[in-house]
């Protein structure tokens, strides 16, 4: 008996990266929440992803934090205001977009971005 050749095909879902706005870099800075400092996994000037938080922030809360990134010279430390997008409970990945996206904090990154790139860390 011939097989058929008409197969009914699933949807392609979005990879991650295509439902991203902005590209995100993987170089070092970290996120302090309250006083609790924690290592920022990705990011872009758009927002972050924290990883291994174990704290009260769920999808939909605001959050003011700081952000330490390690530039060139003394570095920089930035404020921000941040609206939590989404939490894996498995990873204890919080994912954080910041609301509204502050000048200085994306001068500031994306200087740090570039000093990244030219080193080749980015």
């Amino acid at each position: 008996m011939p097989q058929s050749t008409d197969q009914t095909l699933a949807p392609v879902q979005p990879q991650e990266s295509e439902r991203r706005r902005a590209p995100r870099a993987t170089a070092p800075m970290t996120a302090v929440v309250g006083s609790t400092p924690y290592t920022i996994d990705d990011w872009n000037t758009l927002g972050i992803k924290i990883v291994g938080y174990y704290g009260n922030l769920k999808p939909n809360d605001r959050a003011e934090l700081r952000v330490l990134v390690p530039t060139a010279g003394p570095g920089a430390l930035f404020a921000a205001k941040t609206s939590v997008r989404r939490y894996d409970e498995e990873t204890a990945a919080l994912t954080l977009l910041f609301d509204p996206v502050e000048p200085v904090a994306t001068v500031t990154l994306n200087r740090y971005l570039h000093e990244m790139v030219a080193q080749g860390c980015a």
